[in-house]
């Protein structure tokens, strides 16, 4: 039995003499990444062969005993060999040729700190605080309990804020037998989400909501000259206000996909490819596209509501309490009358009313549309090969006290989502 890998992400709250020697740690992890690439260049000039992991840790134990470069050994060890670590992967995919040769990395591109072991950093959660080598205990606004059993530890800076993720493993979630599809969701724009349940969600257009002030910030960027340092805090400044926009964008769909997932153990969406919606209009100097301006306004529609991260919220989430999403075709599903099942264009005549000319059926578009996905759903959830399940039980979520949404975050490289098994619905 493989034990899922989950995260934990919470923000920390260091004073600025330990933040400061955050950054001074970060730093020095930088500089090793810098030196080794560095290394690896002078021994392909010289007709050597690359020097994988074990050898680039000999270098860096002889940077930090070199006295002109002994203040490597102010940082913990284990943060600069896990630098080493992601400098090898990287130059394996760059060998293996899928992706670039490994960059030098500036001020300010630091990774992070890494820490392998669950021994390297110690967990108060009873005083919502940590302690990492070298640095002391440092407060966290802990949003939830840590369940399962710690494997690593990842502190990073984001914009003058730290955070840290905690990977934990934890005991698999047996998939629940004899469920069904019984919430049917449609994304848009006018609607970010339209229910079977009869809810209509209105679209949070965190980005739109701020576009003013973004565009200020922007020209501010524009106006400063290039390499000074007053660019440098418009940057910066700017690179605050996407951050802000995107935490605003997922702690709302944190806390819409949590009730969905609580209430629905398995979930039918549209299977909507994004990339291909949001596509440019502008096409090419010998073909160019129509109506470019309004094209991209789309595009920035469709990317502001996040369909992608709502999806993949919802797809863990349901997971871990047992269940799954069923992503089913969206074609058409806005044109076919959920009560007799006629299909046409006519059916629409307006983005938010449905009326059947068949049957004469008439409500909310996207409710209708919603209710086209759940029967989908129910069709395809039927034909899937692991639709007979033995007697198993269903998850129950786990909250932390003064825990408001469940953030708790798949780590890459996860086990895969648990199948759960269903019997033949009624349809």
């Amino acid at each position: 039995m493989v034990e899922p890998i989950r995260a934990f992400r919470f923000q920390l709250r260091p004073t600025p003499g330990t933040a400061h020697t955050l950054r001074r740690f970060a730093g020095s992890c930088r500089w090793v990444w810098n030196r080794a690439i560095g290394e690896q260049q002078r021994l392909r000039e010289a007709g050597e062969k690359f020097s994988g992991f074990a050898a680039m840790c000999r270098w860096l134990t002889a940077w930090r005993n070199d006295p002109d470069t002994a203040w490597l050994a102010e940082t913990p060890v284990q943060a600069q060999q896990q630098t080493l670590k992601r400098l090898e992967a990287s130059y394996r995919r760059f060998f293996e040729g899928q992706g670039g040769y490994p960059r030098f990395r500036g001020r300010g591109q630091d990774a992070g700190l890494r820490f392998p072991k669950a021994s390297d950093c110690k967990l108060d959660a009873e005083n919502q605080r940590i302690k990492p080598p070298k640095l002391g205990w440092m407060r966290m606004r802990q949003s939830q309990a840590v369940e399962g059993e710690v494997r690593n530890w990842t502190l990073t800076q984001e914009r003058g804020r730290w955070f840290v993720s905690i990977q934990v493993e934890q005991p698999e979630v047996i998939p629940a037998a004899g469920l069904v599809p019984t919430l049917g969701i449609d994304f848009g724009v006018a609607l970010f989400a339209a229910t079977t349940d009869g809810e209509c969600v209105a679209p949070l257009n965190a980005l739109k909501r701020q576009q003013k002030y973004l565009k200020r910030v922007q020209r501010s960027v524009s106006r400063k000259v290039k390499g000074s340092k007053n660019r440098r805090k418009a940057i910066d400044r700017l690179g605050r206000v996407h951050a802000r926009i995107a935490a605003q964008r997922k702690d709302w769909l944190h806390k819409l996909t949590t009730k969905w997932a609580d209430a629905h153990p398995v979930i039918a969406i549209e299977d909507l490819k994004v990339a291909a919606m949001s596509a440019s209009a502008k096409g090419t100097a010998t073909e160019p596209g129509q109506r470019v301006r309004q094209k991209a306004g789309l595009n920035r529609s469709i990317l502001d509501q996040a369909w992608g991260e709502a999806r993949r919220q919802l797809e863990y989430k349901t997971a871990a309490r047992g269940g799954a999403v069923v992503p089913v075709d969206p074609a058409y599903t806005s044109q076919r009358c959920s009560a007799c099942g006629h299909t046409a264009r006519e059916n629409r005549p307006t983005q938010a009313r449905f009326e059947c000319e068949a049957c004469g059926h008439s409500e909310n578009a996207d409710l209708n549309a919603a209710k086209n996905v759940l029967a989908a759903g129910h069709a395809v959830w039927v034909a899937r090969p692991e639709a007979c399940g033995a007697e198993v039980r269903r998850a129950r979520p786990v909250r932390g006290r003064h825990a408001a949404a469940m953030k708790q975050e798949p780590a890459e490289g996860s086990a895969a989502q648990a199948v759960v098994s269903a019997g033949i619905p009624v349809l």
